[in-house]
């Protein structure tokens, strides 16, 4: 056979190797991702800007194949290798201020002297025209995916997601960056039903439930101020999910969530430098904002102003009454909320005291913080004394 010779196979080989920066250009074209090269079962060097001043760059992207054990009960790993997120504030608030003042210039043509105004007030819910408020939108959609994504348990319970040396850059303010990140659904039964929470009990309607427990771990966070040396602040985390599936339902029910940090320490001065330099850079805009602007478009901005209502009260009770409607929505889901923490640091420069012409340094620590707000069941005497039978009450409990 001829056509099998090595060197038919390696020429072949090479074709398809070069093709690959083809379609990568292709997808560069139609998506916006930029792929560089193609690794062993992986992808190399990607990069994807949602909007100026946001971009996201992934060193590598791969899958690893693996037999499952008790520790890691899934069978394929989704490696992410030196995820970089890059955020500039200024381009972003210079952005955001261009299209406020392009939908202005909109609206400013679009009126004439020739047609009525017809300021009609906004009709609140009782009305026909009443809309929800943007943050109440959102949290909706939020809460709708987090919903749907609970369908496909069954393949999802297959793969676990790994990130190390992941890295979130604020420009000219600091960056946070963690050694590693793992996400995994639990499904064994003989696992996520250990009782590890106040509802130690189960019926036989919960036994015969599909039960999952979404295991999150972080490994490693180091916090670095624009100019100073990079700290720990936290060593080690667990957030884990636990809940009933339904078939008729979508998302978890009776939602048990567990938050454990082990150390954590809190540079102050830093946090609060990173800080100023946060609004410092929200309020200087991007050299490209602003030379486009005619001085005639901003004295008509600045006459505005005072005339401009902005948020009503009306709005602000509204965005409220919808927010209060969202997390009662998820306190009648979730069963109990534990959180604990081993230590916690605090360091601050005192400059007010120097003695020996160098600023004290205060220190303050706590051991073992923990609070648990668990909902109080129904046929208890807790909740029979001091609520009614139809009612939803939790009870929370601190310790330090």
């Amino acid at each position: 056979m001829a056509l099998l010779n090595p060197t038919f196979i390696f020429g072949v080989v090479v074709l398809l190797y070069l093709s690959s920066f083809i379609l990568f250009a292709v997808i560069r074209i139609i998506t916006g991702v930029s792929i560089q090269r193609i690794g062993y079962f992986s992808l190399r060097r990607l990069a994807y800007t949602f909007k100026d001043g946001f971009k996201v760059e992934i060193r590598g992207l791969g899958l690893t194949i693996h037999r499952p054990t008790f520790s890691q009960p899934t069978w394929l790993s989704i490696v992410i290798s030196e995820l970089s997120v890059t955020i500039d504030v200024r381009e972003l608030e210079g952005k955001r201020a261009e299209e406020s003042s392009a939908d202005e210039t909109d609206a400013q043509s679009d009126d004439s002297p020739s047609k009525p105004l017809l300021n009609l007030p906004k009709l609140r819910r009782n009305g026909a025209s009443s809309t929800r408020s943007q943050t109440w939108k959102h949290l909706m959609k939020l809460k709708d995916r987090v919903k749907r994504i609970h369908r496909q348990v069954k393949w999802l319970r297959m793969v676990d997601v790994v990130a190390t040396n992941s890295t979130i850059n604020i420009v000219d303010v600091g960056n946070i960056q963690c050694g590693s990140i793992t996400i995994a659904v639990d499904t064994r039964r003989k696992m996520v039903d250990r009782a590890r929470f106040f509802f130690q009990f189960r019926t036989d309607r919960q036994k015969k439930q599909r039960q999952a427990e979404w295991i999150m771990t972080l490994r490693s966070v180091l916090f670095t101020a624009e100019g100073n040396e990079s700290l720990e602040i936290l060593d080690y985390a667990t957030l884990n999910i636990h809940g009933f599936l339904y078939e008729a339902l979508d998302g978890l029910r009776d939602a048990s969530i567990a938050l454990k940090l082990n150390r954590i320490h809190i540079p102050y001065d830093d946090v609060h430098l990173c800080v100023q330099r946060f609004e410092r850079c929200r309020t200087q805009r991007s050299p490209s904002f602003g030379l486009n602007e005619s001085p005639d478009l901003f004295a008509g901005k600045a006459e505005r102003e005072p005339t401009d209502p902005g948020l009503t009260e009306e709005d602000i009770m509204q965005t409220v009454s919808d927010s209060k409607e969202f997390v009662s929505s998820i306190l009648r889901g979730v069963k109990e909320v534990q959180f604990a923490v081993s230590f916690v640091g605090l360091t601050k420069k005192v400059d007010t005291v120097k003695p020996n012409a160098a600023p004290v340094l205060l220190n303050a620590s706590m051991k073992e913080v923990g609070v648990d707000l668990h909902r109080l069941d129904p046929k208890s005497p807790a909740h029979r004394m001091y609520f009614p039978s139809k009612d939803i009450a939790h009870e929370a409990l601190a310790a330090a």
